[in-house]
């Protein structure tokens, strides 16, 4: 059943039953967190209880406070009695306007008002400086403890003055501020005003005579602007009344030093003028026909053309004349024809020199029309502008005149309207007395308080939970280490380590056992046609279960019949004892090893459970050196052909090197861990240094595990411990 040199050592590890890479994170696992929530269920339910005393305790400080609720009706149209505008118009239904009713309302001016009118500053509800002091609540404040810490650290600091009347009355007028709130029905003209105080009845009272204060203040607002109206219209009135006067008085002045005529006589005049103009462009026009006619008869008579002449001129003498000589000429009777032109030039010139008196005629007549024109001009310029003037004056005496009596209207109207004003708001609904405290909300206070706490809880526990670096289950130590998990041990039911062997002997169906036989078969089914002979169990860290197991391994083997060693290799520690009756003389493997002994003089057999131990002894050589010497690999050769299952304790990987010296001669090395106690970068690390020596590990073992804890953690794949357990007898 011997293994060959050169195979020992490196005894193939299954191959891990999960796809997840090493060192990833699992994904959502419903039943793991509400596992998790069930494990934290009492710590959740102390939190609550205590989140809930939190809150209790706050609401002891707290005092009640009361509500009450007054409505505002706002009218935005008005029945105007009068008919007349009035000075200060309604909000009407402008978003804007109506919102900053809710500032007016809550305004310091308001409700310095208030504070003056119902004299709340001898009111203890808003006048700080009036209260009682506080009871042993105050401690209950944040403000009070870190107040009194400070004291005690950096001693008692400056007294406080005591605030002045004035900063009294600001503080109170701030209270009030703080105490009332106004808001719009939705949908309305509705407007509520609520006020809160300690006292229900003073709340009510409050809010009625806030609303009242509000009316008046606005039907107040409209008298002061309807007065202020009627004093400058009464000083405007006067001034316009001055300006009219003086308007009036001008236009008199005027007239009288002024010479005007009708508006009449002056179109007439304008009229005569144009006449003018126009005689005169016909005199010239007669002037200049009259020249050309003497400048043309000049012509014709140049060609002695006589008849054209006649023609032109259109005289009967003349016309004759120049028909007798065109007869003439036709007769050759020359002298006659002389003088009959003779004659004819005589008439003409008598005829050219009435022409030239005409020119010079209608010349004079044209002087004396242009000469009235420019005097009528002057004239009508000088009657344009004074009318003009005029004009102007009357018409800013009309205009004064209308402004004066617009205004004076305005005076009348605005005198009528300081008797009908009316505010454009009532109160709709009055407060009454609140019968429930508005503030504060006790039963939320005390959920919201509960519901932290659990919160809080839970929150701890994922934290805790996620903070976790130790391995809970098999799935978790493939995951991290990508080693298969052989085997779970849970914890033996015994209080001493003496106790664990006989434990597997009278209870050899017990979870525990079974766990041991679940975890030998796993080591001997790896690898059926060369089973490892040489097992070698070790762990990161001291008291990670490794020599139990290892015990429990060779009991277990040992009850299949076959020839089992067991062999102590931890000699620093030498736990052997605590579990075999072994006898005190001197002498074990490092006397075997030395030569000093042979090995049937120091090995031990127990015959309650037919092992043959061979425990280690206390020396001061380097264990490491002789374990990795040719004569202890000898040895375990020499115990190969003596045994059929030689099994080996060694010390912790971490701890000493032994564990890397012995498993290069051992066919499987088995690593124990400790189940929710080895951390995952203790393992990680022991992993390391076997493998920088290239000893391949046989599979990991779970030790020590808390069968109802792990179901309990949510760990499916253990849930049949508990729907087997009908199998075992613990």
């Amino acid at each position: 059943m011997g293994l060959d040199t050169d195979t020992r050592g490196t005894y193939a590890a299954p191959q891990a039953s999960n796809t997840v890479e090493p060192g990833r994170e699992p994904e959502f696992d419903l039943r793991r967190t509400l596992s998790t929530l069930w494990r934290a269920k009492w710590v959740v339910l102390l939190f609550a209880i205590a989140g809930i005393g939190i809150a209790y305790a706050m609401l002891l400080r707290i005092t009640p406070l009361y509500t009450a609720e007054t409505r505002v009706l706002w009218e935005v149209e008005q029945t105007n009695v009068t008919g007349i505008d009035p000075v200060s118009q309604g909000l009407g239904r402008d978003y804007f306007l109506l919102e900053s009713q809710i500032e007016i309302l809550e305004s310091g001016r308001l409700m310095d008002r208030v504070v003056s009118e119902l004299n709340l500053v001898d009111d203890p509800i808003f006048n700080a400086t009036l209260r009682p002091p506080e009871g042993w609540t105050r401690w209950l404040s944040p403000s009070t403890v870190i107040g009194e810490l400070r004291e005690l650290v950096l001693g008692p600091g400056e007294p406080e003055e005591e605030p002045t009347a004035e900063e009294i009355r600001r503080s109170v007028v701030a209270s009030l501020r703080n105490a009332i709130s106004a808001q719009w029905l939705d949908g309305t003209y509705v407007l509520i005003i609520r006020l809160t105080t300690p006292d229900p009845e003073r709340s009510a009272e409050l809010a009625n005579q806030v609303a009242n204060y509000y009316i008046l203040d606005q039907l107040e607002a409209k008298f002061e602007a309807t007065r202020q109206a009627t004093e400058w219209l009464t000083d405007r009135v006067s001034e316009l009344q001055t300006e009219l006067e003086e308007a009036e008085r001008a236009v008199e002045e005027y007239l009288s030093s002024t010479t005007l005529v009708s508006e009449e006589a002056l179109a007439m005049s304008t009229r005569q003028l144009k006449e003018l103009r126009e005689r005169v462009t016909s005199l010239e026009e007669e002037r200049t026909n009259t020249i050309a006619r003497l400048a043309r008869i000049d012509e014709l008579r140049a060609a002695d053309d006589f008849s054209g002449i006649a023609r032109l001129v259109g005289e009967p003498r003349l016309v004759g004349l120049a028909n007798d000589i065109a007869r003439l000429g036709e007769n050759g009777q020359a002298a006659r024809r002389q003088r009959l032109i003779d004659q004819f030039d005589a008439e003409l010139a008598r005829v050219k020199q009435r022409l030239s008196a005409s020119v010079e005629r209608l010349a004079s007549q044209k002087q004396s029309v242009e000469s009235t024109i420019k005097e009528q001009e002057a004239k009508l310029d000088t009657q344009s502008k004074s009318l003009v003037e005029l004009r102007q004056l009357e018409r800013e005496a009309e205009a004064s005149r209308l402004i004066y009596e617009f205004f004076l209207t305005r005076l009348k109207e605005t005198s009528v309207q300081e008797g009908v004003q009316r505010p454009d708001a009532r109160v709709l609904t009055k407060a009454e007395r609140p019968y429930a405290p508005s503030s504060p909300r006790r039963n939320f206070i005390l959920l919201a308080g509960g519901g932290g706490g659990v919160l809080l809880a839970l929150a701890l526990a994922f934290l805790v939970e996620r903070l976790n670096a130790t391995f809970r289950s098999t799935e978790e130590l493939e995951r991290y280490t990508g080693f298969s998990a052989i085997g779970t041990v849970p914890t033996a039911p015994v209080n001493r380590r003496r106790a664990v062997m006989q434990y597997l002997t009278e209870r050899p169906t017990s979870s525990f056992a079974e766990a041991i036989r679940n975890l030998r078969t796993s080591i001997l089914l790896a690898n059926v046609d060369n089973p490892p002979q040489v097992i070698m169990l070790t762990s990161s860290l001291p008291q990670e279960g490794k020599t139990t197991c290892c015990i429990a391994l060779a009991q277990i083997s040992r009850a299949l019949g076959k020839k089992t060693l067991l062999i102590e290799c931890d000699i620093r520690r030498r736990t052997f004892r605590t579990y075999f009756d072994l006898p005190e003389e001197k002498g074990a493997v490092l006397s075997v090893l030395s030569g000093q002994r042979s090995f049937e003089e120091v090995v031990y057999h127990d015959e309650a459970t037919g092992l043959d131990v061979l425990p280690g002894e206390e020396s001061s050589v380097n264990a490491a050196d002789v374990f990795a010497s040719h004569r202890f690999a000898e040895f375990v050769a020499d115990m190969r052909r003596r045994y059929d299952f030689v099994f080996i304790d060694t010390p912790p990987v971490l701890a000493v090197p032994d564990a890397r010296v012995i498993g290069r001669i051992a066919d499987a090395v088995v690593f124990c861990v400790r189940w929710n106690r080895t951390t995952r970068d203790t393992v990680s690390e022991g992993l390391r240094l076997f493998s920088q020596v290239n000893i391949r590990i046989a599979g990991l073992v779970l030790s020590q595990v808390n069968l109802a804890k792990m179901s309990r953690y949510g760990y499916a794949q253990y849930g049949y411990y508990k729907e087997a357990s009908k199998y075992y007898h613990d």
